[in-house]
């Protein structure tokens, strides 16, 4: 979780450097796409290639915020990742 936190927070201020707004939303354009990649690290050799790692490692991370997200607060009584975590801190359910 620590890693998706600071994977999403550098992606988010990258975004914010360039139009100087907030944004959460990946930019729909290609090139500026490519641009955010490359700021945030990934090869300028392939730009297309460059463009599908960040993607990936995107959805990696936001797919493991969601699924966490959904295990404490959607279904907390059969969560997997819920119980394992009460059982961690010491409280029996």
């Amino acid at each position: 979780m620590t890693a998706a936190y600071l994977f999403l927070r550098d992606v988010e201020h990258k975004l914010q450097m360039v139009h100087d707004l907030q944004t959460h939303s990946l930019p729909a354009e290609t090139d500026e796409l490519e641009r955010c990649a490359i700021r945030m690290g990934y090869g300028i050799e392939d730009r297309k290639k460059t463009v599908a790692s960040f993607q990936a490692d995107h959805q990696r991370h936001t797919g493991m915020v969601h699924r966490t997200f959904q295990s404490f607060f959607v279904e907390p009584k059969t969560s997997p990742i819920f119980k394992g975590t009460l059982r961690a801190i010491g409280i029996k359910f």
